[in-house]
């Protein structure tokens, strides 16, 4: 195989071909020292996964003097340093544990080598007969610092520019470390290729993930039993990869397919944890080992993917401060013990929105560092960001990156107040693109042991009403809930799904609540089949753009402030869809345009301008008699509950009792009064975890549904009114 055989951009080469362009030695050198910064990987690694590269530069026609081989954060760029160490015999100049400056690649072989062995070495490299591998060009970065490292850089071009026939040295580098390189062999007119190791292929991952479930049910003193069921495990397996995949894609085709699920399951740390999640003694029970609570809530595979994110994160850190805590500045004035603080997760997330987002932060991280420290810690911060595994250039490697570090940053309490609400203020802008990652990001990320709630602040709601919102597809239906107890806000949400003419929840109900004082609802584009009560403040629209309300919505809140200049209200059009309801004592809006289509809009509120007065509703609260205002707050909640019963079978209506529980009813004790009441009368029964409504019983009551829907307040309706009134009284 020449050069030639490996073009720009081409796909489906292996690292083994690459290996053949290079110069094999008959043996090896033998080093008399490997605790100088050189070493020969003699024994192959067991089961080594040979990845694909692609050519992203090459020199054809003239055989490049060297060869560069990057890859993002953890993809395995030691491994394939290894591989080809063992392949071609030759030596690894590792630069992780090495102070690199000039004349540190001479000194480093001559100290490993003698200085004859090295001499005679380099002559065998100029010849094509020998290669020279130098890994970990990032780490030696941070650890030697800018200068020195140009200076180092500048050696390696000198030593390669005598080069000539096949390729003499192979440099390994993450992607942003390599700018510095291309951008000298430019400037030299030096020969080289550039290539890029890809994640793993299907059938990769697949040989990999065999390899170490094997090391993990090693290192738990257990027989890999994977191997012996293999059919159970590989279906277990592929349900894996299929869970993780729909974080990204559709599922409309083949998964491996799809290059940003390729780029994400074929991660080698993507693959070490799920092989974590696999090793289990029971394929065919697998699904109930990840978390039964989770696997209800439809979030399991979720929070395997947080816990994939906090791994890397993990993995970071411990790669920078193994770093710095050997540059000189950290031995002159640092101290061991300050390793657990520097680089942490927090700090790397705090850090990552601030390069692509533009959202600074005012507090100074790690908060104890010296000041000594300082300058030469961001220094080296700096060198070691732009490289981060989360990033591809100065853009998010994908969403889910960009989702779980937002998540993380505001839940973290290092996040500094202003930054916040910047945060905050950019998830409920037009500009922002919703996914549901960060709403599960946020949900597992802030939700305390044992707790049945997260809590985030109350402003994150309608960011969350978006992201889980852009999950919903054809036949899907998000239902939202929020109201207030004590100095909280809660909500719930919850997705719906049509399977086969039969609704079912297929995500949720997850439940949060507000900090304490956080007492205000956003919602900055939509807001459909939601329910909101004894809210102080609800804030529609924003930066003067449209709001659309679709069907089913009800609030009931003190003031609401429509910041939208156009709002629209639509629905399926049916006789039996439940009309917009805005229960308020203020509504605030200037200069607004209403279009109300295929659908109704009442307004409950006694002081309204135009155009608002042509959708004026009055309830007439004189007509309940003692304590109207309790009376008619009552009567609304039993009319939403009523209408939420909709497909009659048998003179019955039912509901899955953990949507009315936690959706219908969540927090709201007038609603749980309401429910009470009409099971004590008959009307409404728990049955098998379904609640059902009689109609033949609540017909008796004189009231049609339709009175209802158009809050008709006949004489039966202030009769029912009454009666409620009086139950609740009773119940204190």
């Amino acid at each position: 195989m020449s050069s030639r055989d490996l073009r720009v951009g081409g796909e489906g080469v292996l690292l083994s071909d690459l290996a053949k362009l290079c110069g094999v030695q008959g043996s090896w050198i033998g080093l008399i020292s490997d605790s100088k910064g050189v070493r020969e990987e003699r024994t192959p690694k067991e089961n080594y996964v040979i990845p694909e590269i692609r050519t992203t530069h090459a020199s054809d026609p003239v055989t490049p003097s060297l060869i560069l081989i990057t890859a993002p954060a953890a993809v395995g760029k030691t491994t394939a340093a290894c591989y080809l160490s063992h392949t071609l015999r030759a030596p690894i100049v590792d630069l992780s544990t090495l102070h690199v400056g000039s004349n540190a690649l001479e000194g480093a072989l001559w100290k490993s080598m003698s200085p004859g062995k090295a001499g005679n070495y380099v002559e065998e490299m100029k010849g094509g007969h020998a290669t020279l591998i130098i890994d970990a060009l990032d780490e030696a970065e941070i650890r030697s610092g800018q200068s020195n490292f140009q200076a180092f850089l500048r050696d390696v071009a000198e030593t390669a520019s005598d080069m000539s026939g096949k390729p003499a040295i192979i440099l390994l580098s993450r992607a942003e470390s390599a700018r510095s390189l291309t951008e000298l062999f430019k400037e030299r007119n030096l020969q080289y290729s550039h290539f890029e190791i890809l994640p793993f292929g299907r059938t990769q991952a697949e040989t990999y993930l065999d390899s170490r479930m094997v090391e993990v049910y090693a290192a738990a003193g257990k027989e890999a039993v994977h191997r012996r069921y293999l059919t159970p495990y590989e279906k277990a397996r592929d349900i894996l990869f299929s869970l993780l995949a729909s974080v990204i894609s559709d599922g409309s085709s083949d998964i491996w397919e799809d290059s940003s699920v390729r780029d994400f399951l074929g991660y080698a740390p993507v693959l070490d944890v799920a092989a974590e999640f696999l090793a289990v003694d029971n394929f065919t029970t697998l699904h109930r080992d990840f978390s039964p609570s989770e696997a209800a809530e439809g979030t399991a595979h979720w929070h395997l993917v947080a816990q994939v994110i906090d791994h890397l994160l993990v993995r970071e850190q411990e790669k920078f401060v193994t770093q710095f805590i050997e540059t000189t500045e950290f031995k002159s004035f640092g101290d061991r013990r300050l390793s657990a603080a520097l680089y942490a997760p927090e700090e790397q997330c705090t850090r990552l929105l601030e390069y692509v987002e533009n959202i600074p932060t005012s507090v100074e991280l790690p908060a104890h560092l010296p000041e000594r420290l300082r300058d030469p810690y961001e220094l080296a911060v700096s060198a070691q960001l732009v490289n981060h595994p989360f990033l591809r250039g100065s853009e998010w490697f994908n969403v889910i990156f960009r989702d779980y570090v937002t998540a993380r940053s505001l839940a973290s309490v290092t996040t500094a107040g202003d930054s916040g609400t910047t945060i905050r203020s950019r998830l409920l802008s037009s500009d922002w693109k919703h996914s549901p990652m960060f709403a599960y990001f946020t949900h597992a990320l802030t939700r305390d042991k044992g707790m049945s709630v997260s809590t985030c602040h109350s402003e994150l709601f309608g960011a969350l009403y978006e992201s889980f919102k852009s999950m919903c597809g054809a036949g899907d239906t998000l239902y939202f809930t929020a109201g207030r107890t004590g100095n909280r806000l809660f909500a719930s949400y919850a997705v719906s799904s049509k399977r086969q003419d039969e609704m079912i929840l297929s995500m949720g109900p997850l439940g949060f609540a507000s900090y304490e004082g956080n007492l205000t609802l956003t919602f900055p584009r939509e807001l459909s089949h939601a329910e909101i009560y004894e809210v102080p403040e609800v804030i529609l629209g924003g930066e003067g753009s449209s709001f659309k309300f679709g069907p089913s919505v009800y609030i009931a809140c003190h003031d609401l402030l429509v910041m939208a200049r156009d709002v629209q209200v639509f629905g399926t059009g049916g006789e039996s869809e439940t009309p917009v309801l805005l229960n308020v004592a203020n509504l605030i809006s200037e200069n607004v345009k209403i279009r109300v289509e295929s659908s109704r809009l009442l307004v409950l509120c006694d002081e309204l301008s135009y155009p608002w007065t042509q959708y004026q509703k009055k309830l007439n609260p004189s007509k309940l008699r003692s304590n109207a205002r309790e009376g008619s707050a009552l009567y609304l909640e039993l009319r939403r509950i009523v209408l939420r019963f909709k497909d009659a079978k048998k003179g019955e209506a039912a509901l899955f009792q953990p949507f009315v529980d936690n959706l219908v009813i969540g927090e709201n004790r007038r609603a749980r009064t309401a429910l009470d009441f009409l099971q004590s009368i008959g009307c409404v029964e728990l049955r098998n975890s379904m609640y059902l409504l009689d109609l033949t019983e609540f017909a008796k009551l004189g009231i049609s549904r339709p009175q209802l829907r158009e809050l008709e307040i006949s004489e039966a309706a202030v009769a029912v009114s009454q009666r409620l009134f009086e139950f609740a009284s009773r119940k204190g």
